[in-house]
């Protein structure tokens, strides 16, 4: 990872998504998911898409965040959405892609 800062989708529990510039490094990362990261790859908005959370979120009965995946899965605790580069490095996420999934997320905190 560059020691830079990117520009990210911040996914908090009950709040609408929105967008924020975090320092690129492990530690910045981990501090904002309050634990151990995971890297989830989307593909759906036509980019490739990180979404960044805790390892554990789902069972260390943190609050429901956001369902992902129509229902399938939910995100507990604070997560954000990043872009990747052709080396797997984490990046700024795209305008279109931060466009995208602003309005799907916000669509599903709406329904909560």
């Amino acid at each position: 990872m560059k020691d830079e800062k990117i520009k990210v989708l911040a996914l908090l529990p009950m709040e609408l998504p929105k967008e924020i510039e975090l320092d690129n490094t492990l530690e910045a990362m981990q501090k904002f998911v309050d634990g151990n990261i995971e890297c989830l790859t989307f593909y759906d908005s036509g980019s490739e898409v990180i979404l960044v959370c805790n390892d554990e979120g789902k069972l260390l009965g943190l609050p429901l965040n956001r369902p992902l995946w129509d229902g399938a899965d939910v995100l507990a605790g604070p997560g954000f959405l990043a872009g990747c580069d052709s080396e797997g490095n984490l990046t700024s996420l795209p305008q279109s892609a931060m466009d995208f999934y602003k309005e799907k997320f916000r669509a599903f905190i709406i329904e909560i």
